[in-house]
């Protein structure tokens, strides 16, 4: 039990290794910039993600989603419940990362669970090809994410599964503080055009300023990442088996 308790912390320092890796050597030498764009890429199509399943939830609809090669995305939704339910679908982008994090720290401490999430990964981003995708460039990217994903899930050894698992949450923590700025931004460049901010529409809906409401999103998704990474420290702590 100890034994396999020091080798899933030795997979998450080495997932972090990695992670901070992929981030740190675009900074060193230019020439390795499109190592960040997977990173990039994967961040905005759960970032959209986030606000058509937060569409879904608050009782509203998730027509369609796009993510270009710029790192760029959008997702068309609609709601019925007023002010708070287009606020809500608003916040929903720049939760999803940190929140999906979440599951996935909590789900990396035991190889069970991180197989589940990884498994139920792939099941989503399939029904998302399906159902919402429409663009080229989206759906390459969901195609080699569901399989890469699923792959894992289900030939990887239970160590290498929480390793990837532990890689994804990581990489999504990095992700989510690399886009801090976005959240006091008025608008927002994308393939499909100049579109208001996340918070410009949280702030158009509830009133307040723009960066009252990106203060609230970050203090928010920091503590969701605090609480994922307690999760897994503590998963470890109590383990008692894969």
């Amino acid at each position: 039990e100890a034994g396999t308790a020091a080798r899933t912390r030795h997979a998450l320092l080495w997932a972090v290794a990695a992670s901070l890796l992929l981030m740190l050597l675009p900074w060193f030498w230019p020439a390795l910039s499109w190592l960040a764009w997977p990173q990039v890429m994967i961040a905005t199509l759960v970032h959209e993600l986030g606000h058509g399943f937060a569409a879904l939830l608050s009782g509203g609809g998730f027509e369609s989603l796009q993510v270009y090669a710029d790192g760029s995305g959008v997702a068309h939704t609609h709601g019925h419940g007023g002010r708070w339910q287009r606020a809500w679908i608003a916040a929903g982008g720049p939760l999803g990362p940190p929140s999906v994090a979440l599951v996935l720290f909590a789900a990396a401490c035991r190889a069970r669970l991180a197989r589940m999430a990884l498994c139920l990964i792939a099941l989503l981003l399939g029904l998302a090809l399906l159902i919402w995708v429409r663009n080229l460039v989206g759906a390459g990217l969901v195609v080699a994410c569901a399989g890469i994903t699923a792959l894992v899930a289900w030939r990887a050894p239970a160590l290498p599964a929480q390793a990837f698992t532990c890689f994804v949450a990581v990489q999504l923590c990095l992700a989510t503080l690399s886009r801090l700025g976005d959240l006091f931004v008025r608008g927002a460049r994308t393939g499909a055009g100049e579109l208001a901010s996340d918070t410009m529409q949280i702030a158009g809906n509830l009133g307040g300023p723009h960066w009252f409401w990106g203060s609230a999103i970050a203090l928010v998704s920091a503590g969701v990442l605090f609480a994922g990474l307690a999760l897994f420290l503590r998963g470890l702590g109590v383990r008692r088996g894969g």
